[in-house]
């Protein structure tokens, strides 16, 4: 981007913004240089509010003069704000500066504090009922604080202040700690909320720990001492060392633009077959509907969208229109499109997913259809949301919880190159699924794939997933692991790769 930042430029981008964004824009810019003087200049700009003229930005500008970024730090603070139309007023290309920022992926951040884009994110996933609840939290957990404001960016430079907050910083090697406002979002059941915080420390964390390896590994290179170079002979071949291969793994080739289809089998109801063939197959016990799936289906549906999949979604089918669909879908794959990928909301058992008609499908048999030779190199995909077994942790009954099984015992593996299969859980254990807010498993899978895919393959993505899912617990103490079968030859990016 070749357009610069002038001064009269900062100075009409800050006179533009609400207090509120003002708000923002102080704690993205001073929240970790100085969250003491951030307060101070907020309380000088909630006095001009009425008039709206403020210098706070031009200061700023002048101070940070002598770094090289600082007018890279403001739009990156700006985009992260997504004040596009402010940015197209003052002659920047907001889709370019988004391409450049990625401000809706709230792990990485190039100038802004990776802490503070993070916390900001939080915030805007608040509610002003939510920010309410967890400032009086916050206050109740700190005993002699009280916050004379509820805007939730100033209670967190207070926090920052009196260190119950540490951003962290990458370049002294410092982790970041966010455990007292996690804990207050618990306290407050804001669940998402708290497991979207612990997810940003851990990738920062994770990024510090990184960089001190790195730099204790430079630091035991020996030194090398000086030799004549008469010293070394290359007569022998046999005596010559090899330098050993850094190659990267290779990765699949990706494109939004095609990336590839989406199958969505969505079973809600069902009922049992009348066939007299097809009788012996159907299970004991009717299968109740499964309420909530309809969150984990708009859920899935929103998250490839946005990864540029064409859709497929099918209701209610029965076990033959099940199989009919996963062929059709292969059939509809394109040389040009990158992957398939198949999910399968439904009632299962061991190795097992069950049509509308209570006729169970064996998930090989889908594999085997998706083993297409037109799919030959390309990555499969297979995410299955469904029971494995019916054995529960606690026997203790779960008002707001189900799960989507029965008794099996078959049991089954992919041997295909190129698949990865994700089962909600493991063998022999029932998967459990929210009557109202979906199932564990699905809404931790696409909240993870919507934070890390711009950074991270889908195998360490999966990882973070059955971490996550499986230190969750139900009303009786219950619990569940997923399980991840992959012979993916490539790492697996849901974005393009440089």
């Amino acid at each position: 981007m070749s357009r610069l930042l002038t001064q009269e430029d900062v100075n009409f981008l800050e006179n533009s913004l609400s207090f509120d964004d003002k708000v923002s824009i102080i704690f993205l810019l001073y929240g970790h240089r100085n969250p003491q003087y951030a307060l101070q200049i907020l309380t000088v700009a909630a006095r001009a509010s009425s008039s709206g003229e403020t210098t706070f930005l031009v200061d700023w500008m002048k101070y940070m003069e002598e770094s090289g970024d600082w007018d890279d730090e403001i739009l990156e603070a700006l985009t992260i704000m997504e004040q596009n139309l402010l940015l197209i007023r003052a002659g920047f290309d907001a889709d370019e500066l988004r391409d450049k920022y990625f401000p809706r992926t709230a792990e990485i951040s190039y100038h802004v504090h990776p802490m503070l884009k993070g916390l900001y994110h939080f915030c805007e996933r608040l509610d002003d009922e939510a920010v309410t609840r967890l400032i009086k939290q916050l206050q109740q957990a700190l005993g002699d604080v009280t916050f004379t404001n509820e805007c939730m960016e100033i209670i967190l430079l207070h926090l920052i202040c009196n260190e119950s907050i540490l951003l962290g910083s990458k370049r002294t090697g410092k982790e970041a700690n966010l455990l007292t406002l996690t804990a207050a979002g618990k306290a407050t059941e804001l669940y998402d909320e708290s497991d979207f915080l612990k997810s940003i420390v851990e990738h920062f964390n994770r990024n510090v720990a990184m960089l001190e390896q790195s730099d204790a590994s430079v630091k035991q290179i020996p030194k090398m001492p000086d030799v004549p170079s008469k010293a070394y002979s290359t007569s022998n071949a046999s005596e010559s060392v090899m330098e050993p291969s850094s190659s990267p793994l290779e990765s699949y080739s990706f494109h939004p633009e095609r990336a590839g289809i989406v199958l969505l089998i969505n079973q809600f109801t069902f009922y049992r077959e009348a066939n007299p063939e097809l009788v012996e197959l159907i299970p004991p016990r009717p299968l109740k509907d499964r309420k909530g799936t309809e969150v984990d289906k708009n859920s899935l549906v929103a998250l490839f969208r946005e990864l540029g999949y064409d859709l497929l979604v099918e209701e209610n089918v029965t076990h033959h229109q099940l199989l009919q669909s996963v062929q059709q879908a292969v059939q509809r794959m394109q040389p040009t499109h990158c992957s398939l990928v198949v999910c399968l909301l439904s009632h299962g058992q061991e190795g097992k997913v069950f049509g509308s008609n209570s006729i169970p499908v064996e998930v090989k048999a889908i594999q085997q259809l998706m083993a297409s030779e037109r799919l030959t190199g390309k990555p499969k995909v297979l995410i299955v949301q469904a029971c494995q077994g019916a054995d529960l942790q606690s026997a203790v009954p779960i008002p707001s919880y189900e799960h989507d099984g029965l008794d099996g015992v078959e049991r089954t593996a992919s041997v295909f190159m190129d698949f990865l299969v994700a089962w909600s859980t493991v063998p022999g254990f029932a998967s459990i699924r929210h009557v109202e807010k979906g199932s564990w498993f699905i809404q931790e899978l696409c909240a993870k794939l919507r934070q890390h895919y711009r950074s991270e393959h889908i195998m360490d993505i999966l990882t973070a997933v059955i971490n996550d899912v499986a230190s969750k617990r139900g009303y009786g103490n219950e619990c569940m692991v997923p399980i991840v079968q992959s012979t993916l030859s490539k790492r697996l990016y849901f974005r393009p790769q440089p």
